[in-house]
C-alpha cells in the first residue's frame, strides 16, 4: 500500500487490466481507471488524476487508480502531461497502478520508469491459451475441434483477450467451433488490424507516434515492413517524397537483413525507426 506505484508493461491482451482489476477486487478496493490518452495536457492531470490519486472512495476505502497506456503520452505534444503524472504520483494517497505496451519505445517515459516498480508481462504461450480456452468451452458445454481451439490460440499470438472475443463470436454463430471457422475470423482479423495500424505510421509527426503504432501493433516486422512499401506509392504522390520513403525503408531493411544474417538483435531499434 505505502510502496512505490507499479508499471505493467508487455503486449496488448496479456492480462494487464485483469490483474489490476483482480488487485483491487482481492483488497477491497474501489478500481478506478482511467486512460492515460485522455489526459494530455498538465491540468487536466492535476485535476482528474490528482483528485483520484488523493481522495477516498465514498466507501472510505482506499481506490486503487489504474492509469491505463501511459506510453501514449509523449511528453511535449501532450504539454506537459508526463511531467505532471509523475509529481501525481510522488503525492498520491491511494495505490496506483500504471500500464504500457513498451517503456522503451518512447525516451519521454524514462521519468516514469525509474520512478515506478515495473513488472514486465510476456506474450503467452499457444499452449497455454489453448489449455484454458478448451477448458472455457468444456465448462460452458460448447463443442469443438482440438485443432480448431489450438488454431485459435496460435491467431492470437499471444493476445488472451482477443482469444477470448474470439472464442465468443464463434460461439454466438455456430453450434461447433471448427477449424475452417477460426481460419476465416484469422485471415479478417490480420486484415482489420493492419489497415488500423497503416494509417498511423504514415500520417506520423513524430518518431514517438510511430514507435507507439509499432509497439501496438502484432504483426511480424518483415510482413509490415511489405505493407508499408506497398503502400507508400498510395501515400505519397510527390516523387520527390516517394523517393525519400522508398530510401528510408531501404535503409530500414539492410539493418533488419543484418539482424538476421549477424543474429545480433541490437539492429532492431534501427531498422524500426527507419
Amino acid at each position: 500500500k505505502s510502496g512505490k506505484p507499479l508499471l505493467l508493461f508487455g503486449p496488448v491482451g496479456c492480462g494487464k487490466t485483469a490483474l489490476a482489476s483482480m488487485c483491487a477486487r482481492l483488497n477491497n478496493w474501489e478500481f478506478f481507471e482511467l486512460n492515460a490518452s485522455d489526459f494530455r495536457d498538465k491540468e487536466t492531470v492535476e485535476k482528474v488524476v490528482g483528485a483520484a490519486c488523493q481522495n477516498a472512495s465514498f466507501s472510505g476505502n482506499l481506490r486503487l487508480i489504474l492509469l491505463d497506456e501511459v506510453d501514449s503520452v509523449s511528453g511535449r505534444e501532450d504539454r506537459g502531461g508526463l511531467s505532471a503524472i509523475l509529481q501525481v504520483l510522488k503525492e498520491a494517497k491511494n495505490p496506483v497502478i500504471l500500464t504500457a505496451n513498451d517503456i522503451y519505445a518512447n525516451k519521454q517515459l524514462a521519468v516514469l520508469r525509474n520512478y515506478c516498480k515495473k513488472l514486465e508481462f510476456k506474450k503467452i504461450n499457444y499452449l497455454s491459451l489453448a489449455k484454458r480456452l478448451r477448458e472455457l468451452c468444456e465448462k460452458k458445454e460448447v463443442d469443438f475441434d482440438h485443432a480448431a481451439i489450438q488454431e485459435l490460440a496460435k491467431q492470437s499470438n499471444g493476445d488472451f483477450r482477443s482469444c477470448l472475443l474470439d472464442l465468443q463470436s464463434l460461439v454466438e454463430h455456430s453450434k461447433k467451433i471448427t477449424l475452417e471457422d477460426v481460419q476465416s475470423i484469422g485471415f479478417r482479423e490480420r486484415q482489420d488490424k493492419i489497415f488500423s495500424i497503416l494509417p498511423k505510421i504514415l500520417h506520423a509527426k513524430t518518431i514517438e507516434e510511430v514507435n507507439s503504432a509499432h509497439a501496438k501493433s502484432d504483426m511480424d516486422d518483415d510482413l509490415l515492413l511489405r505493407w508499408i512499401e506497398e503502400n507508400l506509392p498510395l501515400e505519397f504522390k510527390k516523387p520527390g517524397e516517394l523517393a525519400n520513403a522508398f530510401e528510408r525503408l531501404s535503409r530500414a531493411d539492410i539493418f533488419f537483413g543484418r539482424v538476421h544474417y549477424r543474429q545480433y538483435f541490437g539492429f532492431w531499434r534501427y531498422s524500426s525507426e527507419l
